[in-house]
């Protein structure tokens, strides 16, 4: 199947997926089918007998059609994004040095054939415990090769390397013995492998001297995991990118070790560690939430988008797009951050924009601080997880106040029209009175309890987060210790003065100019597997033009929806105008989403045109096919050159 996928689409994993997303669509639809049909009631929209009130939006729950839709949507991506997401197989077991000065040999033999062409290691985390540095690694590890055991040949020197990766040192070597010797005591290594000369396999290996062999950490660690070394790992055997760090973390979380310098909040980092805790340290478990978060989204931009524009076809074209996009797969199936951020960014924005239409006149306060209260532990739960929440809580603020000033300057139009109480009706009477007799109480309530919904309950989410870890060499969790650990994270993030060749800025972004080349590596077969982080390009082209009209909208029409959008889009957006610090086009994905929401407002205004429904049904099959298309770029399935070359449309995408 992978060689007749190969050969069609140049994608070893593309015919397969497609097979069973349709084996998935047919079971969908069958089982749909046969649900009870229930009628649908349209609700009873609230409206108020004084022309200059703004009523409450009725909304709707979603209905069984609805829920179909988001599973013919979420089921095909769920698919594509679980596919070769991870391997259960990886070596965990890890050796230290055990002399109190940390220099320690080890000397290994290889007891059948002694050509080999490279030596394989993989390092993990050491026992803080009796490595009070706890900064592991393999900097400074020598091998030094013998065939007598007196006369040694030296072989390599190790530097740092990258944390669950495979480092392969190439070369042509014959000897019996190798002397492994340990510089320090921050020194580690999980596995050591001895690749034959026919570059087929792993030379059979045990240990020959180790004068540590009753210690917590003998030599026999270093070789007691053969079978989960590979000749040709690929992203789907190891880390990549910054899979070298939160994996770290979770997995010190989940072993209750001293954490190693982490710079984020612990939030997502603490799901991870769950999964690990699960399911075990490998690829699969530090990358599973993230996947499983990802699929979560879609349905949470449908939601959103039900809110916006009422319609159920806008709402699916909603989660199409969120479903096809290169950035939503592809973050969500490395073990960062971002799915998390990106899941309580949109929940927090779902409940201020369900607040944003409603308003307290003709809905219960309690019902109205409810919605606060929700859109508020979202808040602190996405700042919980990166920072970068914090860009766009200032979008939930812009979104209150502006109803409150409405709600005000309905007040204010109430006591003037109280002034003529003989124009008025009864009904318009009674109302504009209400207004006037409630406003004062309902919004100093209001703005009293934001108080306690937005600043008092996420500092203690935040703080919380903190509970189940270890970030502390000695000292406990305290809130004086969580506000030291957060000075130091934000001291490290304003003085990063770290470079990297794909990094790019916001211009670039907004043009998907830039991506960010994540990982290259080549299987067994020879067939190539690059991983890139970057949008799907009408998404950025497409939502340019959303901007626009959204832009032209508020201000010729003073749209509601197109405020919403820009407020969502631009807060997330805009701060990355003015940080100066290495930054990627994954930042770029809090903005991105609005963008979606910016190009099915521009579908909202010419769906009805004739020309509209055609130009809508091009772009989005143009857009589902470019995401299937350019899948050995975003997710790492197995191609040729030649046609990782062909997606390279600008001279600043490289993929390989």
């Amino acid at each position: 199947m992978s060689e007749l996928s190969l050969h069609i689409f140049q994608d070893s994993e593309l015919l397969i997926i497609l097979l069973i997303s349709l084996a998935a669509i047919a079971l969908l639809c069958l089982i749909f089918h046969f649900l009870p049909k229930h009628t649908e009631k349209e609700p009873h929209q609230k409206e108020s007998s004084l022309s200059f009130v703004t009523p409450s939006r009725t909304f709707q729950k979603l209905h069984i059609k609805d829920w179909f839709l988001i599973c013919l949507i979420a089921v095909p991506y769920a698919i594509v994004s679980f596919w070769q997401l991870g391997s259960t197989v990886f070596p965990v077991s890890t050796w230290q040095p055990s002399s109190s000065s940390g220099a320690q040999d080890v000397i290994l033999e290889l007891t059948d054939d002694t050509d080999f062409s490279a030596i394989y290691t993989i390092y993990s985390d050491g026992d803080d415990s009796i490595n009070p540095d706890y900064l592991s690694g393999t900097s400074g590890m020598s091998f030094a090769g013998s065939n007598d055991g007196t006369t040694w040949e030296d072989l390599a020197t190790l530097s740092s390397g990258s944390i669950y990766e495979y480092t392969i040192t190439e070369g042509t070597w014959n000897f019996r013995y190798i002397k492994i010797h340990a510089v320090s005591k921050t020194n580690t290594l999980t596995e050591i492998g001895f690749r034959n000369a026919a570059s087929d396999g792993f030379l059979p290996v045990k240990v020959y001297q180790d004068d540590n062999a009753d210690s917590s950490y003998p030599a026999s660690l270093l070789i007691d995991e053969q079978d989960t070394l590979l000749l040709h790992p690929t992203y789907y055997d190891q880390a990549y990118f910054d899979e070298i760090y939160h994996p770290r973390n979770a997995s010190e979380i989940s072993t209750g070790h001293i954490m190693y310098a982490t710079v984020h909040p612990l939030f997502g980092t603490n799901l991870i560690a769950l999964s690990i805790k699960l399911f075990g340290m490998n690829p699969l478990a530090w990358r599973l939430p993230g996947a499983i978060t990802g699929v979560l989204i879609i349905p949470l931009i449908y939601a959103i988008a039900k809110l916006l524009f009422k319609k159920r076809s806008l709402a699916a074209m909603a989660a199409l797009l969120c479903a096809c996009d290169f950035m939503h797969l592809t973050t969500s199936r490395i073990g960062t951050l971002e799915p998390f951020s990106i899941f309580f960014i949109l929940l927090m924005f779902y409940f201020m924009i369900k607040y944003y239409y409603t308003s307290f006149y003709d809905t219960s306060l309690k019902k109205t601080l409810k919605t606060l209260l929700f859109c508020g532990i979202a808040m602190g739960i996405a700042i919980s997880t990166k920072w970068t929440a914090c860009y766009s809580a200032v979008g939930l603020a812009i979104l209150l106040f502006a109803n409150l000033f409405r709600r005000m300057y309905e007040y204010f139009q109430a006591k003037k029209a109280l002034q003529h109480l003989d124009e008025l009706t009864d009904g318009q009477a009674h109302e504009a009175m209400m207004i006037r007799d409630f406003f004062w109480k309902k919004f100093w309530i209001t703005i009293g309890l934001c108080f306690l919904f937005f600043i008092a309950i996420p500092i203690v989410i935040y703080w919380l987060t903190y509970l189940p870890d270890r970030v502390w060499k000695t000292d406990t969790w305290s809130i004086a210790n969580v506000w030291s650990q957060n000075m130091y994270m934000y001291n490290y993030h304003i003085n990063l003065k770290a470079t990297h060749p794909y990094s790019s800025v916001w211009y670039q972004w907004i043009v998907d100019a830039r991506p960010i080349w994540y990982n290259f590596s080549t299987d067994a077969n020879g067939l190539l597997h690059s991983i890139s982080c970057y949008s799907n390009p009408l998404l950025t082209w497409g939502g340019i033009i959303g901007f626009i009209v959204c832009g032209t909208q508020l201000i010729s029409h003073r749209n509601r929806e197109a405020w919403v959008i820009l407020v969502g889009y631009l807060t997330a957006l805009m701060p990355w105008l003015i940080i100066t610090r290495c930054v990627f086009a994954y930042h770029f994905y809090p903005a991105s989403c609005f963008l979606i929401f910016a190009i099915v407002f521009l579908f909202s205004q010419i769906m009805d045109k004739k020309w509209g429904k055609r130009f809508i049904i091009l772009f989005l099959l143009a857009y589902v096919i470019l995401f299937y298309a350019f899948l050995p770029s975003t997710a790492g399935f197995g191609t040729v050159l030649p046609y990782i070359k062909s997606m390279e449309w600008f001279g600043s995408w490289y993929f390989g």
